[in-house]
Parts: C-alpha cells; structure tokens; sequence
C-alpha cells in the first residue's frame, strides 16, 4: 500500500509540476477538467446508455404531462409516481459507474487535499509542530532536533492527558526542512515546508491502519512499532478569493466538474 501510495504521490506531482510557478486555481481547473473527462468516459462504457436515453426521455415526458393536466388530479399523481418510479430505475442504471468511480475519485480527492489543502508556512511565522506518543511513559524521553532555517522559540508544551507534545517554532528560511524528533535513542523526522512553490505539504505523518495511510499519503508512516503515533505541523488552509468570498478549493472544484460534465457529455455522447 505504501509502495502504490508513493507511485500515485510521484503521478500527482508530475501534474501539477507545470503550474508551480501560476495561481493555484489553473491547475486546480486542469484537474477538474481531468476528472470530468475520465468520469464521462466511465459513464459512457460502464452504464446502458440506451436504456438511460430511454428512462429520462420517459422522465421527460411524464414532467410534461403534469405541466399539461394541472387541474386533473388523478392524471398528476399517476404522472408524479411514474416520475417516482423513472427516477428509481435511472438510479440503478447509474449504480454500476458510481461504484467503479467511487475509489478513484477518492484517491483523487485525497491527493488534491493535499495539493491544495494547505498553504506552506511562510518566513517569519510562527506554527506549532506537535507530537503524540503511544505512551504517557516516553514523554520525558522526547526532544526536538531543527536545522538550520528553523528556531524553537518557546519550551516545549507537555500535555499528559492527551499523550502529546508542543513546540512553537518560527520559521527563518525558505525549504524543504526536516525537523527529528528524538525519543530515546531513535529518531523520526518530518517534512516541514518553508515558503516553496506549489507543493504538497503533508500536515500529519501517522501511523495506524491502511485508511489513515490513505488519508494521510504525504510522507511514509510511522514505524508500527515506534513509540510515536503521530507528527503533525499546522500549516494554513488554502484560500480561494472570489471577490470578497474567501472559500477551500473543494467548493470550486465540484462546482467545475458539473459545468464541465454537463458542457461536455454531448462531446463525449453520455448520459449522466
């Protein structure tokens, strides 16, 4: 799992190299261009269009029919369950391709929260890197390695009741840092980055099952026996500005793959 984790991490960040220097938003459209393009196709070849043709021709011609007879109440509530029972059977003809997009579009969803998610930390401020052990025992036995173009500026916050340590940190240079984590004699690192073009931050290194792992492609997970059960740094979330609407990329990312879909299955001859 880890191993095809890397390979989709590889794939994604190929996409995305050719707009690192542009506004995130172009490639966010790019891959929302992408997603309905691939959804079409698997509608096209996985569902009976013939069928779907006919269901919402029926469907269509039942909506007239309550339009036309208004005043025929018998005539309307036939009309009405008809369109009830159009809608059922368009719905199972659609069971198919949603169940064999359900998985890639998550694994797409995931990856694009971790390109667009976040924002790295920028020079000059503050955030916190945080760490959660498996037991209250090795806290004592936790410190904290930065290198150069990171500076701890404050102790170290313990809280016992949630097994976790804190450290503020300020950010002094631009890159791609590696702060380690010492517990004992072993040591665990962590991405941190500093004022980079677009890439992908990785908020949590974590180790658990192969769902958090998926959640949480960024960087290798944690040994399974280590004493850590997670890194995590608190980078921003990424806003888009739409006037004076500031909102997370999922909004128009959805909002522009229906357009595309609805813009492009004639192109493409699918019902959807």
């Amino acid at each position: 799992m880890t191993g095809f984790l890397a390979l989709v991490n590889h794939l994604f960040d190929i996409l995305v190299w050719p707009f690192r220097s542009l506004h995130p938003f172009y490639s966010l459209t790019v891959f929302s261009l992408l997603t309905t393009v691939f959804t079409l196709i698997v509608f096209r070849y996985a569902s009976d269009q013939p069928a779907m043709r006919r269901v919402k021709d029926r469907l269509q011609a039942h909506v007239l029919e309550v339009r036309l007879f208004p005043d025929q109440l018998p005539v309307v509530l036939r009309a009405y369950l008809r369109l009830l029972a159009g809608v059922l059977i368009y719905l199972r003809h659609s069971l198919k391709p949603l169940a064999l997009l359900i998985l890639p579009l998550l694994l797409i969803l995931v990856q694009l929260e971790a390109h667009f998610g976040r924002i790295p930390i920028r020079v000059g401020d503050n955030f916190l890197l945080k760490a959660r052990l498996s037991e209250i025992a090795a806290l004592d036995q936790v410190s904290l390695r930065l290198p150069q173009g990171l500076r701890s500026t404050a102790p170290a916050l313990h809280i016992p009741d949630m097994r976790e340590i804190d450290w503020r940190i300020q950010a002094e240079l631009p890159g791609q840092h590696r702060a380690e984590i010492m517990v004992g004699d072993r040591a665990f690192s962590k991405q941190i980055l500093v004022a980079t073009p677009l890439t992908r931050p990785s908020p949590q290194r974590v180790r658990g099952s192969l769902w958090e792992q998926f959640l949480h492609p960024g960087e290798a997970p944690l040994p399974e026996d280590g004493p850590l059960e997670r890194i995590e740094v608190q980078y921003q979330p990424r806003k888009f500005h739409f006037g004076s609407f500031a909102i997370e990329w999922l909004a128009p990312f959805l909002v522009m793959t229906l357009i595309g879909a609805f813009a492009l299955k004639g192109i493409f001859r699918t019902e959807i």
